[in-house]
């Protein structure tokens, strides 16, 4: 349980600019805008696919809707099985009056949504990922076997994880061109002595399960023993953290008290 009741108003002025440091760095988007416009800046008119991954919030599909409506991919892919955020997933629709089927997958989920909202139809769904892991090494065999040419691809994920898929795609595709694009940009503000986001995204986690999330990534992304890069698990290409981004998150963990979230074996694959 995070507690900021002890914080003072510096304090928490501190940890808001901290948590927002983190969420700009592992929310990676690579254009300010998902449009045909924006994509100029990579010598391109239209990425080759686009996919929406299963751990974002609700608001991944209305961002997946935009992206449909600007036209700015010739393919479009929703992917995930179930895990551990699908229940979420599913009670988010449910406040917004979808009724999903109890053993409906994540990309099954999405897909419902974009049909019910906005008669969106998305042809290519992938609903055997469990992780990040899988969501990567999935979603690529999914490419092929569709026998899909893709030199450009756009990826759509929770701001909190979105760096890391990113770097699980150039580990097993590198020669893909990524436009990264986090589902959400969120910003912290202190309000009457709280902690509270200047806006809401659809679906949005509280505050504490956000923080909570955004202290799992950093220790994930290292290049080490005990990290997710080529010189620990190796599920990741390697990531760069710069320094300033390893004090913000040792600040946190310190100020907030938050142990390091631990991967849920339950979901766990082999895949590296």
């Amino acid at each position: 349980m995070i507690d900021l009741t002890t914080l003072s108003k510096k304090q928490l002025d501190t940890v808001a600019d901290r948590l927002n440091q983190l969420s700009l760095f592992l929310g990676q988007r690579d254009v300010n805008t998902l449009t045909t416009s924006a994509l100029q800046q990579f010598g391109i008119q239209r990425i080759d696919a686009l996919a929406l991954f299963g751990g974002s919030i609700l608001e991944g599909a209305n961002v997946m809707h935009a992206a449909i409506s600007h036209h700015v991919a010739k393919h479009y892919v929703l992917v995930g099985g179930a895990g551990h955020t699908t229940p979420l997933l599913r009670a988010q629709m449910a406040q917004h009056g979808i009724v999903a089927p109890e053993d409906a997958t994540e990309a099954a989920l999405f897909q419902q949504y974009l049909l019910e909202k906005f008669d969106d139809h998305v042809d290519l769904l992938e609903t055997k990922s469990t992780n990040s892991g899988n969501n990567v090494t999935n979603t690529l065999a999914l490419l092929k076997n569709q026998q899909l040419k893709i030199n450009t691809l756009g990826i759509m994920q929770d701001a909190t994880m979105q760096r890391r898929l990113a770097a699980g795609f150039k580990k097993f595709a590198p020669q893909i061109t990524l436009i990264n694009y986090a589902t959400y940009a969120p910003h912290i503000v202190v309000k009457d002595n709280q902690l509270t986001f200047a806006t809401t995204a659809l679906g949005m986690w509280t505050m504490a399960d956000f923080i909570t999330l955004l202290l799992g990534e950093v220790a994930r992304l290292h290049d080490d023993a005990n990290g997710y890069g080529p010189n620990g698990q190796n599920f990741i290409a390697h990531v760069h953290v710069p320094s300033t981004i390893i004090v913000a998150d040792a600040f946190l963990h310190e100020t907030l008290q938050v142990p390091i979230r631990i991967a849920n074996t339950a979901f766990k694959s082999s895949t590296k």
